[in-house]
């Protein structure tokens, strides 16, 4: 009897994760991106250039103080872990802002991304993203193993950069 109750909360705990989705929604993948050229992508088009490789994503502006003081441990965290791709999806107000925020904060080696619609699109809206910077780690299967970190030292985010 002990042992079905135990089967049974685990099954009730796996199943009310919510912070792990096991896949992109269609709103976010079809999200329209730039790209340092200013040539256009989609959220998908960013996950299949990366098929394949482990991903450190961020969302993040120039103008967020949390964002910018988060820079030494998100450096921290590229240099121990080095196969990782670092992609940065900002939600700077002007193009001209976010690639001045590039290079003068956010000087970073890692793909940048500009999402013109902000965290009002389907990207943030369909991903639960409310604030920045939040910081989710994609694994080698383009599964999400974290996602709505919001601080750049939470210890899972380097738990599930190790994975």
């Amino acid at each position: 009897m002990k042992r079905v109750i135990y089967a049974l909360v685990f099954v009730f705990l796996v199943s009310c994760n919510t912070e792990k989705p096991s896949a992109f929604p269609l709103e976010a993948l079809n999200e329209q991106f730039l790209t340092i050229d200013e040539s256009p992508t989609t959220f998908k088009g960013i996950l299949e250039k990366n098929k394949g490789k482990k991903m450190m994503i961020e969302v993040c502006a120039s103008w967020c103080s949390e964002c910018i003081s988060g820079i030494p441990t998100v450096k921290k965290l590229k240099a121990e872990n080095p196969d990782v791709v670092f992609i940065f999806l900002s939600i700077d107000k002007t193009i001209p802002q976010w690639k001045k925020g590039i290079e003068r904060f956010f000087n970073i080696e890692g793909q940048h991304y500009f999402l013109p619609t902000a965290l009002k699109g389907g990207f943030a809206s369909s991903l639960g993203i409310k604030d920045i910077p939040s910081y989710m780690v994609v694994n080698e299967l383009g599964i999400v193993s974290l996602a709505s970190a919001t601080e750049p030292g939470d210890p899972r985010i380097a738990a599930a950069l190790k994975e």
